[in-house]
This record gives C-alpha cells, structure tokens and sequence, in this order.
C-alpha cells in the first residue's frame, strides 16, 4: 500500500471566521440547557454575515492525513 499524500486545502478567511463564530457559540451553548431564539438568531446572522463578506486572499492549510487517519482509529475503537 502506498502512503497517502497530504492534501492542501484552501481556505477563504471568511470561511474561517464563520467557523469561528461557530466554534465560539457551540462553546457557549454546550454549558447551558436552553439557549433563547434571539442567541441563535445572532449567531446566525454573525455566520451569515461572515460568509457574504466579499472573497478575501484564501489561507493555505495543510493536511496530514496520516494523523487524520489515526484519529479515526481512535474514534471507531472507542
């Protein structure tokens, strides 16, 4: 079997700001049993907003893809 290559991706900046936003609100709202409409509803709007932003210059992003797969051998044996 040969190895496998890592893969670049590219990555827009907004793209990486609307997972950001979520990031940070998923942090926020795991904690919590209820979370009100108007909180989601500005999430939503801040990811929306991040994503309709006109394209920026994208990031290079780097994948190793032998480290995803051991992660994933972690996750199925688990």
């Amino acid at each position: 079997m040969t190895e496998p290559q890592d893969m670049k991706i590219i990555v827009p900046e907004n793209v990486e700001e609307a997972l950001s936003v979520v990031d940070r609100a998923l942090g926020s709202f795991m904690h919590r049993e209820l979370v009100s409409a108007s909180e989601v509803t500005d999430v939503l709007l801040d990811i929306r907003t991040a994503l309709s932003r006109a394209e920026q210059p994208a990031t290079d992003v780097t994948i190793d893809l032998s480290e995803v797969e051991t992660e994933m051998e972690v996750s199925a044996q688990a």
